[in-house]
């Protein structure tokens, strides 16, 4: 499990370090982020800006995405750690830009909060996301690419999915992000539930020879050979790694 106090703390260290980089006065940051945000079109109060500061609260994905525009911080950066600090000029031009309200719904529904939940809640998922309830999840936090409204989030346990050499690599804590509604295709990284066990597991879904079947990037762990029993819960179409 994620502890949400740690985030909070967290986001909030580098919030006030871009605001230091970005001249902002110690003194009266509140009042300055929240004319910032007004002028843009985000309507906070100034409670909820104080809790940002004081690492009690993350800000909601409409106010990240204003607040790494204003300060020039890439959004991995300020929500997650995720190194580099600095918007590039690839970044910025992909980075929605918060200049009128109507921007805002678009902004949230590109950047939308999807649930962390455990591996068991996850096979639950795959029979009927009509029945999780918001206070079900470990966390809630957002996702950095497109997502459908049934998303959500695992964090990675073991190391099956971690590469012993060059490559793409989902270590033991790193979090991805699963979509249902999403196609998978031969070669995507999948969460499946397999038969027997109903357990669910994080692998690429792959063939050879007519075989279907679900691999492991770590070649120590054995390749789990698909049924008709087995379910494709999802896709992941993203993934990060916490610092």
């Amino acid at each position: 499990m994620v502890d949400k106090e740690d985030l909070r703390a967290e986001f909030s260290s580098r919030l006030h370090e871009a605001l230091d980089d970005a001249g902002i006065r110690s003194r009266g940051r509140g009042v300055d982020i929240h004319k910032r945000l007004k002028t843009v079109g985000v309507h906070k109060t100034t409670q909820a800006i104080s809790k940002w500061l004081n690492g009690e609260a993350m800000a909601e994905a409409d106010s990240m995405i204003a607040l790494c525009d204003w300060l020039k911080v890439r959004r991995e950066w300020l929500e997650y750690g995720v190194l580099p600090k600095e918007q590039t000029a690839e970044s910025f031009n992909q980075q929605l830009r918060v200049g009128d309200e109507s921007n805002v719904s678009g902004m949230v529904e590109r950047f939308g909060k999807v649930p962390l939940i455990s591996w068991v809640q996850a096979g639950a998922w795959c029979e009927s996301i009509c029945n999780f309830e918001p206070y079900d999840a470990d966390a809630w936090i957002s996702c950095p690419v497109p997502i459908s409204q049934s998303g959500y989030a695992l964090k990675v346990l073991g190391d099956s999915m971690t590469n012993p050499g060059p490559g793409r690599s989902y270590p033991t804590g790193c979090i991805i992000f699963v979509d249902p509604e999403t196609q998978a295709n031969t070669g995507d990284r999948v969460v499946a539930r397999v038969p027997r066990t109903n357990e669910v597991t994080f692998k690429v879904l792959d063939s050879d020879a007519g075989r279907v079947y679900l691999r492991p990037i770590n070649p120590q762990y054995p390749i789990i050979d698909i049924t008709e029993e087995t379910h494709i819960c999802g896709k992941v179409v993203g993934s990060f790694i916490p610092e």
